[in-house]
């Protein structure tokens, strides 16, 4: 899909024709899911880079904090919360006053944020949330609904819980170093239609993720 005008992104700088034109952007390029525009200025005014494809939730910047990378063919439902710093519960007090310089109170802020990088083809699911201190969500890793994570997720892992822990992972070993060689998340949707789509319409196995390997390597 193409861009919309350039005028549409620099419009956005003004807070009341946000949603004007994000309702505009997202008619005239068919979603979330194909924007380009949408993901030019979440990473422009959010600081948010949104792989091409990913949808829901990580369009929230309410929720999804500046420094944040996310990769391609995502899916967020609309209540995941991600956390990149911590109130300073070692210092004489906690409050925002003396670390936040949007109060007006210091001049700068002084607290360590942490920024995320997601995966590609990660699900994440209604209510999760991702403290401050997790780094990296894997390739293809699920994480549960309601889920608090704590700590970093290996690619392909399913976590659940609070704190988080693995349940167990979505592939043997070799179907996931095969499909993690393959690198199918890098290639647009008009590219898988024409050359494998059927590989994506049933369980995976070690002949297709192979295939893939082969195919795209």
């Amino acid at each position: 899909m193409g861009r919309t005008s350039g005028w549409l992104v620099n419009l956005y700088r003004y807070p009341s024709f946000r949603q004007r034109i994000l309702k505009r952007i997202l008619r005239k390029e068919k979603g979330e899911f194909y924007s380009r525009t949408l993901r030019d200025i979440y990473r422009e005014y959010h600081n948010i880079e949104i792989g091409m494809y990913s949808y829901g939730g990580c369009f929230r910047p309410e929720h999804i904090p500046a420094g944040t990378r996310i990769g391609r063919y995502c899916s967020f439902a609309q209540n995941v919360y991600i956390f990149n710093a911590n109130h300073p519960i070692e210092r004489i007090s906690q409050h925002p006053f003396f670390y936040n310089p949007a109060l007006g109170i210091v001049d700068e802020e002084n607290i360590t944020r942490t920024p995320l990088e997601i995966g590609n083809d990660v699900w994440i699911g209604q209510n999760a949330i991702i403290i401050p201190g997790v780094t990296r969500i894997g390739d293809g890793a699920v994480v549960a609904a309601g889920a608090i994570v704590t700590k970093n997720i290996p690619d392909f892992a399913i976590v659940g819980g609070c704190p988080a822990k693995v349940l167990r992972y979505r592939f043997s070993e070799e179907i996931q170093r095969k499909t993690r060689d393959s690198q199918w998340w890098n290639l647009d949707i008009e590219e898988i239609r024409a050359t494998c789509f059927r590989e994506f319409l049933h369980p995976v196995d070690e002949t297709i993720a192979g295939n893939l390997a082969k195919q795209f390597t």
